[in-house]
């Protein structure tokens, strides 16, 4: 436990607390900006279920608290728009989270568009905000309730373009959050379908971050906190579905998880996932597209190498070995093991995935084995159909 607290602490960019300290540290937190009129964003009902919306308004006693309530699981540029109404109108001096990856990254995009006035479709892209602005804006208090995004931690936000049919990313450091409050005991309600995808969705991160072989220069502890995470996961993922435990450790990875994708960004499995909202919730899509992705990767030695650092967690003597300990691992979990078993997933939709996702010629490459976007429909294709 003191390895992860100090892998949590070091992180500069986000103040964490975890239980039991969470709601000391919110408190403590109130008590030093003193607001007057606090936004808070929740989904339709999980706040509520898992009693963090009572517990929370109980400590914001004599502060006018705002709540929009109406964020789904796949939030378009139409309810940001609603949200960015939502803070203009009430004026409030804190904005707060409260939910899964939906909510925060819905509220880091709206607290972005309400405080430049600009539209959030200006931001996609990387550093839209930062490179343009030298003015530091407040960013969304946040209280994760699901563990997977680790959007607690992150620069990022994705957002439902619906007349592209395609999620679109923000990535700013603008948006990073300030202050994150980890309290897992609101994750024990979880249904098991959303524990599975968000535990899955963690562990795509620490796995793809742990891959990026080229950005290992960007934080010395990236790769510490990657593995820390993924053990975490191999560990307690069959016992958070179980419900027989595990949920703080899952928690823990996520924001890990976060933590080590602020640094070290996640690749093809990712790229190849954003296309597919309403089909396949977005953990499941990542982590079934990262064998395939992977066993591409090894085409790089630095990755081959790499891999073998993994063979304590998932066991094998070669490189292919440990990828298909892992596979097991998530065949254990009751992760589909092909994409032909989803439906809608069908060859159509696999050539339409391959074309977008070559258009991202960042992602390409810097992928830890770089594709060639003049070839990318390819090889894209290729990993998918084998996916």
């Amino acid at each position: 436990m003191k390895t992860l607290t100090r892998l949590l602490q070091s992180y500069s960019d986000t103040t964490v607390a975890v239980s039991p300290d969470g709601w000391s540290a919110f408190v403590r937190l109130l008590a030093s900006r003193r607001p007057v009129r606090i936004a808070a964003f929740t989904g339709e009902h999980s706040a509520d279920r898992s009693g963090l919306w009572s517990d929370f308004a109980a400590r914001c006693q004599g502060v006018d608290l705002r709540r929009f309530r109406a964020i789904p699981p796949e939030p378009d540029l139409a309810c940001i728009g609603r949200m960015v109404d939502f803070l203009r109108d009430c004026q409030a001096d804190m904005v707060v989270a409260l939910g899964g990856g939906s909510a925060m990254d819905a509220a880091k995009a709206a607290y972005l568009s309400a405080q430049t006035g600009a539209p959030v479709e200006s931001f996609f892209g990387v550093n839209q905000y930062s490179d343009k602005n030298s003015r530091r804006l407040d960013t969304v208090v946040c209280f994760p309730t699901t563990s997977g995004t680790g959007s607690e931690v992150t620069p990022y936000s994705n957002i439902v373009d619906r007349d592209a049919q395609v999620k679109r990313l923000i990535s700013d450091p603008a948006i990073i959050p300030e202050h994150a409050f980890v309290l897992p005991e609101y994750t024990s309600g979880l249904p098991q379908r959303i524990t599975l995808a968000t535990g899955c969705d963690a562990l795509a991160h620490l796995v793809e971050g742990f891959l990026n072989v080229g950005a290992d220069a960007n934080d010395s502890l990236a790769n510490e906190r990657a593995l820390a995470g993924i053990e975490l996961v191999t560990r307690h993922l069959p016992e958070a579905l179980a419900d027989t435990g595990g949920r703080a450790e899952m928690a823990l990875a996520a924001t890990l998880g976060g933590m080590v994708i602020r640094h070290k960004s996640t690749g093809l499995p990712h790229l190849c996932s954003f296309s597919w909202f309403g089909r396949l919730e977005h953990g499941l899509a990542a982590i079934m597209l990262l064998p395939e992705c992977w066993r591409y990767y090894l085409g790089n030695p630095a990755v081959r190498e790499r891999t073998m650092q993994l063979n304590a967690i998932f066991p094998g003597a070669t490189p292919e070995e440990v990828i298909a300990a892992c596979r097991h691992f998530l065949d254990a979990c009751g992760v589909p093991a092909r994409l032909h078993d989803v439906p809608g997933l069908n060859q159509e939709l696999l050539e339409t995935t391959a074309k977008s996702a070559g258009l991202n010629r960042m992602k390409l490459e810097l992928a830890p084995r770089p594709v060639d976007p003049d070839n990318s429909y390819n090889v894209l294709l290729d990993i998918l159909q084998r996916s």
